[in-house]
């Protein structure tokens, strides 16, 4: 072929090739604890240089994150994944925990609404009578904190739960909905059976008669609510359209795969006051008069080192002198990538706590623009080490248990580079919960905000309308 010619060219390029420790490394930094656990068993299985020097005790019951890619389980359900689609929903236990963890409780009114929650059947019923899940040894579980602890778990989403059956779902459904008829929740109150039939002239007639008949019976001691109901028949059929909006079965819409737990691996925790602006010493982080101590959940996996049988016989000169060695390098290998994936959560979380302290000292809605860019910059490692560190790991603070990845959010907008996008939908909640009876707007809200220094379009007060499940303004009641 005339013109074809073939040229050697010698190109310069440089090349990042990580080692196998490397590799490790990254991939022990984005385990859970329960895959880490796993990990770290099956490492001293495999290299007799490594023991298990100390394993927690209360590892049945400890709450596990979901996102495991547990062998155990990968093998049961192999089956039944090449069959079927997995159920990929959130369940109601991890909706209502997730709400729950968010919330300023005391210690003993968050164990009983967690039993509360554990104690729900796949439909948002109670599976035990809720008085069975009292501690008796217990003085501060009382019935009457209980009952408080119910109407907690009640105001939570969907609403409609902690029940005993449909009737009671429907009922606190609609007492806790602002434009309830007084007529309907008066049938929902143990009444059901007077819609059936549900046409408004025999429900009517069914709840005259008994309200005749519970005068004759208690002249002077009949519910205050309903003492001076005197419904007529557009009052019935108001009161039956309002409950056909309700839903019997509030928890359909989430899964019902088995539930697993989360427990924290990183705790921050408000200490004396400090007088040093903004310095980290150790893992306490200070600024102002407020100090945090962070620190690591150790517990949450077993403590391992090296075998200090297979440390002796590798000072001796024996045949087998050199594998041994050969094991020991492995081990230590394997305890230096341990290190590194502790060391890089701790310090991430440092920069995470010393960033946001708006947020550990007044809770959801105040956390500030941050990416997972900026804590890499800081530590000087790549984004994506970030990425991994946060994986599947949760902080405890005194305002509730938050997945890691909760703490890097975007900026509401480019106008708005130091409001993020959680303090502008905290304002914009605060301005739809304020203003009762008005349909305002989204760029009525939109306008609302500006007012406040937060500056964003129409179409993202949509957006993040849409995020908080608050329908338009054409739709809300």
């Amino acid at each position: 072929m005339a013109g074809l010619e073939f040229q050697q060219k010698q190109i310069q390029s440089q090349i990042q090739i990580m080692s196998q420790k490397q590799i490790q490394a990254l991939k022990l930094l984005a385990m859970n604890s329960k895959d880490l656990t796993e990990e770290i068993y099956k490492a001293a299985e495999e290299n007799p240089a490594l023991v298990i020097t100390k394993d927690k005790s209360n590892w049945d019951g400890t709450k596990i994150s979901s996102a495991t890619a547990s062998g155990e389980v990968a093998s049961e359900n192999f089956q039944a994944a090449l069959e079927a689609k997995a159920d990929e929903r959130e369940s109601l236990q991890e909706h209502l925990l997730s709400q729950l963890n968010a919330m300023r409780l005391g210690a003993t009114e968050k164990t009983l609404c967690e039993k509360l929650i554990y104690n729900l059947d796949a439909k948002g019923f109670y599976i035990l009578a809720p008085v069975s899940l009292l501690d008796k040894k217990n003085k501060l579980q009382t019935p009457g904190l209980l009952e408080k602890c119910i109407e907690i778990v009640r105001q939570l989403e969907p609403c409609g739960v902690c029940v005993a059956n449909t009737e009671e779902s429907l009922l606190v459904q609609a007492e806790q909905k602002e434009n309830a008829p007084i007529l309907a929740i008066f049938i929902l109150d143990g009444k059901l059976k007077f819609l059936d039939p549900p046409r408004p002239e025999k429900v009517l007639q069914k709840i005259q008669e008994y309200l005749l008949e519970q005068k004759k019976l208690f002249a002077n001691s009949q519910n205050e609510k309903y003492k001076n109901l005197n419904p007529v028949i557009q009052d019935v059929e108001k009161a039956i359209d309002f409950i056909r909006t309700l839903d019997p079965f509030p928890a359909r819409n989430f899964s019902t795969k088995e539930i697993h737990f989360i427990s924290p691996d990183v705790y921050v925790e408000k200490i004396q006051e400090r007088f040093q602006e903004n310095q980290i010493e150790d893992n306490i982080v200070t600024s102002g008069k407020n100090s945090w101590n962070v620190r690591l959940a150790k517990d949450n996996f077993p403590q391992v080192s090296i075998n200090p049988e297979f440390l002796k016989l590798a000072k001796n000169n024996s045949k087998n002198s050199l594998s041994i060695k050969t094991e020991i390098k492995k081990a230590k290998d394997f305890l230096d990538t341990l290190e590194f994936r502790q060391n890089t959560l701790l310090r991430s979380c440092i920069e995470i706590v010393r960033t946001q302290t708006d947020f550990f000292l007044h809770g959801q809605g105040n956390l500030v623009p941050l990416r997972q860019q900026d804590i890499a910059d800081k530590l000087k490692v790549h984004e994506t080490t970030i990425s991994r560190m946060a994986n599947s790991k949760f902080l405890q603070c005194e305002w509730g248990l938050f997945n890691i990845k909760y703490f890097f959010t975007n900026a509401a907008s480019k106008k708005n580079k130091t409001i993020s996008q959680d303090k502008a939908m905290a304002e914009l909640k605060k301005i739809l919960n304020s203003s009762t009876g008005k349909k305002m707007s989204d760029k009525k809200l939109s306008e609302e905000l500006e007012k406040l220094g937060i500056k964003i379009a129409r179409r993202t007060v949509a957006k993040y309308r849409n995020k908080l499940n608050i329908d338009s303004s054409y739709n809300r009641q």
